[in-house]
């Protein structure tokens, strides 16, 4: 008995099988066409919405956006991957008709429509809300790194713009010497003099050129400089490479995104009052937010408790590397606004601090010098301590973590996982494809409005998502 075998690849089929029976009813490509169906394309800002009376008309916004939101659910995110994949998946050609735009027009739609893809992924956040799917007002907040579209050679620090300085000097004093040694000197495997002037000026124009960037460094005050790419940042956690870092907000009950970010900052220590406050707007309630000792920026919590935020921030933990008292050792009084030593001596208010976020107080020096445990907290003439000005909100932070060690559980239970998803599942462990922060934004927005649409398609599956978006 031999092995079943399939039919013949040359037969001519009498009755062909209809596209739509080779998708499954219940298959996630049919919510995304029923999803993106569901939106008024022109009011969210898409071009070429409203056809053109004139011309060749243009490809439906509506069939490119469902391509896309297909292609990042597939972990497929490059305009030539698409192309290829509409001209040999099934559920490409049934979502978009056997359509099969060039890889050129599928990566204009996504360069043009940067804002109105954000707006898509806002959208999708009130639907879900609507929906009550949406339901508590506890958000966890983080950041995670992403490589930009530049590679380490378009960084241009101060080091390697010396390098290039250096090396370009050598270049100009060689071709100098080789003209000078052609001068007087007759021979036809010698170098022409009108091709070394020629590559001399191009040399000085490289080294002009090098020198504003030395200025545009300067004059920016940054480390570091990505060239064709002015917006990303040499990230740490990246080893270095240019990226950005993502911000999300999640809701801690639905484990969806409710808002998120791009940006340029290196760090998350600027982001939590932002963040939180868009949080509660996309909400529209007033939000208990969670973060990690990242973003323990007093100046931040103090504007959430003015604003009746709660906030439960990781306390960071300061390393002692002096092995001297420390200040937690040392009690504030705040009536009398002065500290009080564990030898009962008093340190007074001095002055502001250089950067004006933060008091001075110190002991004194004739108190310091008798003080027999004065090695074990000062090398110098006295103790000082600086006090931020944003001290209380700080306190009363730590309070509440200490308070409740829970909050600090359900973060890490709550944040994580997307960012796994979002990185490993939907983009690939890739790099952005779209340079700049405001393209960049949108290529984000267009994996998290994927991530999320999993989610509620895991949580509710297609018969429900199919009866609310027809509601």
């Amino acid at each position: 008995m031999g092995h079943r075998s399939g039919e013949s690849r040359a037969q001519t089929a009498l009755f062909p099988v209809m596209l739509d029976e080779l998708v499954g009813s219940d298959a996630l490509v049919r919510v995304v066409d029923a999803w993106v169906g569901s939106l008024k394309l022109a009011e969210l800002g898409f071009g070429k919405a409203v056809a053109q009376v004139r011309g060749a008309p243009p490809y439906d916004p509506a069939d490119l956006l469902k391509l896309y939101i297909w292609g990042y659910l597939s972990a497929v995110r490059s305009s030539r991957s698409l192309e290829r994949e509409c001209q040999r998946n099934v559920e490409c050609m049934w979502l978009l008709g056997r359509m099969a735009p060039d890889h050129k027009t599928i990566a204009e739609f996504r360069r043009t429509n940067t804002q109105p893809l954000v707006a898509v992924c806002a959208a999708f956040v009130q639907f879900a809300r609507r929906q009550k799917l949406i339901a508590g007002t506890t958000v966890a907040i983080d950041g995670t790194k992403l490589r930009a579209v530049a590679s380490y050679k378009a960084l241009r620090g101060q080091r390697e713009l010396a390098v290039l300085a250096q090396r370009n000097a050598q270049e100009i004093a060689a071709y100098l010497k080789l003209l000078d040694a052609q001068d007087g000197h007759d021979s036809e495997r010698a170098c022409k003099p009108d091709d070394v002037r020629r590559a001399l000026e191009q040399l000085e124009a490289k080294g002009q050129q090098i020198q504003q960037e030395v200025q545009r460094l300067a004059d920016s005050g940054r480390t570091a400089r990505v060239q064709g790419e002015a917006d990303a940042r040499p990230m740490r956690s990246l080893h270095g490479a240019p990226g950005y870092n993502l911000q999300t907000a999640v809701e801690s009950q639905s484990h969806l995104i409710v808002h998120h970010e791009l940006t340029s900052d290196a760090n998350d220590l600027g982001q939590l009052q932002p963040m939180a406050q868009a949080s509660c707007e996309v909400l529209q309630a007033p939000c208990t937010v969670v973060a990690d000792a990242g973003y323990a920026n007093g100046e931040h919590i103090a504007q959430l408790q003015a604003s009746a935020i709660p906030c439960y921030v990781a306390v960071a933990q300061a390393g002692n590397r002096t092995g001297l008292l420390e200040r937690s050792a040392f009690i504030y009084d705040a009536d009398a606004d002065h500290y009080r030593c564990p030898q009962g001596k008093v340190l007074k208010r001095q002055r502001r601090s250089k950067h004006a976020k933060g008091v001075i107080y110190a002991a004194q020096a004739s108190d310091c010098g008798a003080c027999p445990n004065k090695p074990a907290c000062t090398n110098a003439p006295q103790r000082n301590i600086t006090r931020s000005i944003y001290d209380d909100a700080l306190q009363a932070n730590a309070q509440r973590v200490r308070e409740r060690p829970e909050m600090m559980v359900l973060r890490r239970s709550t944040v994580e996982h997307p960012f796994a998803s979002l990185k490993h599942h939907i983009m690939g462990n890739a790099r952005l494809l779209m340079r700049g922060l405001l393209k960049a934004n949108a290529e984000c927005s267009l994996a998290v409005l994927a991530y999320n649409l999993k989610r509620v398609f895991n949580m509710k599956g297609a018969n429900w998502m199919h009866q609310a978006l027809r509601g």
